[in-house]
């Protein structure tokens, strides 16, 4: 209206036009002056309206992305704090400058969230996004400021959890209870009645689960689906695919607590909070049920997985073949004891601690993840990827437990704490000390994360949780 008056009271005169653009142009300033947008005092120089439109609409886009992220300008994460203005005092062209700012705020938090699920966090649970690692096409929002993007916290997280979006203590409780029913199903009570209650003893007893899980989330990730399936296909696509793999390798896992207890090896009198399998059986009961429970493990795979090719079951059964012999879970523990009470030079008992842990307790592990990837269909390179992310996390998880037992109590293991120290056994607290073993399992944990980064993100979670939780874990 301002503008048509102006032209109206110079029309017909030369430069008119020009005249009125220059009329409208005092009654807009004056408008603004009227309503509070007055030049500082002392001469300083005003920002342009440009720029405080776009430095309100960065501080209005960190209001809005999410409640779990804040936006601040300056690169270092302090900076200067943009001053507040509407959206509707800068007209249609501030809102849409301020809509392309929430669109790269928006990019911003899908990458923030890319990183925060492939654990290149840090331990300060801190990570910044500097200009030169913005998506593509956010030109405008960083000519206003950098912008660093800082996760807030919250103490009703679960420090095993990373990611709000998915709660591993839920996760592993619905999963033991499947593979607890599958389990008590596959060794049912029988004649003779002391072998099949010594085997159950230790089976049945809890326990985390963690090789089934394993194996459970491997399938999953690499297994096809149709996008139209429902949750109770998936859910019997997995009974009949990877379950009984799945428990047979937490009956092999539980033969080799059994054994491990015995008088003859490590002498243990608990083990997941009972007593353990010989002093309830009797070390002959105990012997039998171990062996068992590792013949009747690779009878139930063979004989109970359905819709999977005879070649992937058969390369199922001689991959974990393979992690309990003379070369895997066996040769492990021979080192082991051999080692016991032996000096050895510093690197020399790195190398045969390494060799230990990697054959005693990684090697199974990584039959529980590549069981799974197989028996999902998974390829030659999906398969490898996984192994070596399976090798590093069954590395850190031995790691843990030596930390475990020199740092909690036997109630809080549910096993004798203190054990390898009154052994003489070597482990790496020993040679190494507490505190560079926890990098050493921090490291391992980063470098098994980055392994999964060719999966898609969201089927990958799982196992990426886990991993985690293996370094987070208190017994």
């Amino acid at each position: 209206g301002r503008y048509r008056d102006a032209t109206r009271r110079t029309t017909g005169r030369p430069g008119g036009r020009a005249r009125g653009r220059e009329a409208e142009g005092r009654e807009a300033r004056s408008s603004r002056r009227a309503h509070g947008h007055a030049r500082e005092k002392g001469g300083a120089r005003k920002k342009t309206v440009k720029g405080k439109m776009k430095a309100s609409a960065l501080k209005s886009a960190s209001a809005s992305v999410s409640p779990r992220c804040t936006c601040t300008e300056g690169g270092g994460g302090g900076g200067v704090e943009a001053r507040t203005r509407t959206r509707g005092q800068y007209g249609r062209t501030g809102r849409r400058n301020q809509s392309r700012v929430v669109r790269n705020a928006g990019l911003i938090q899908e990458r923030w969230n890319t990183h925060k699920a492939n654990s290149r966090v840090g331990n300060t649970g801190m990570q910044k996004l500097h200009r030169n690692q913005m998506p593509m096409g956010s030109s405008r929002c960083t000519r206003v400021a950098a912008v660093s993007v800082v996760p807030v916290t919250t103490n009703a997280e679960n420090s095993s959890t990373s990611d709000s979006h998915f709660d591993l203590k839920d996760y592993m409780k619905a999963r033991g209870k499947v593979v607890d029913k599958a389990l008590d199903a596959a060794v049912p009570e029988a004649y003779p009645e002391v072998i099949h209650k010594a085997m159950r003893h230790t089976l049945l007893a809890g326990g985390k689960r963690i090789r089934p899980a394993l194996c459970i989330a491997a399938f999953e990730l690499v297994h096809e689906t149709d996008g139209d399936e429902n949750e109770a296909v998936r859910h019997n696509a997995l009974l009949r695919k990877a379950m009984p793999t799945a428990c047979a390798l937490e009956m092999i896992h539980t033969m080799s607590l059994i054994h491990d207890d015995l008088p003859c090896l490590d002498n243990d009198d608990f083990r997941r909070g009972t007593p353990t399998c010989h002093k309830v059986y009797g070390e002959d009961m105990a012997i039998l049920a171990g062996d068992a429970l590792l013949t009747l493990a690779f009878e139930h795979i063979a004989a109970q997985t359905k819709d999977v090719s005879p070649e992937r079951v058969l390369k199922v059964i001689a991959e974990i073949g393979r992690c309990v012999g003379s070369h895997g879970l066996v040769g492990g523990q021979v080192v082991d004891i051999k080692s016991e009470g032996k000096e050895m030079a510093p690197e020399e008992g790195l190398k045969t601690l390494e060799y230990i842990h990697e054959h005693k307790t990684a090697i199974l592990l990584e039959a529980a993840v590549v069981s799974g990837a197989l028996l999902g269909g998974a390829t030659e390179m999906e398969i490898e990827n996984l192994r070596s992310y399976a090798r590093d996390i069954g590395l850190a998880f031995q790691v843990v437990d030596d930390i475990l037992d020199v740092t909690m109590t036997t109630e809080q293991l549910g096993k004798t704490a203190g054990k390898d120290l009154a052994s003489s056994k070597t482990t790496y607290p020993s040679l190494l000390g507490l505190e560079k073993s926890r990098e050493i399992a921090d490291e391992l944990i980063e470098d098994a994360l980055s392994k999964l980064d060719e999966f898609d993100r969201k089927r990958a979670m799982p196992l990426g949780t886990l991993a985690k939780y293996i370094v987070s874990r208190q017994s």
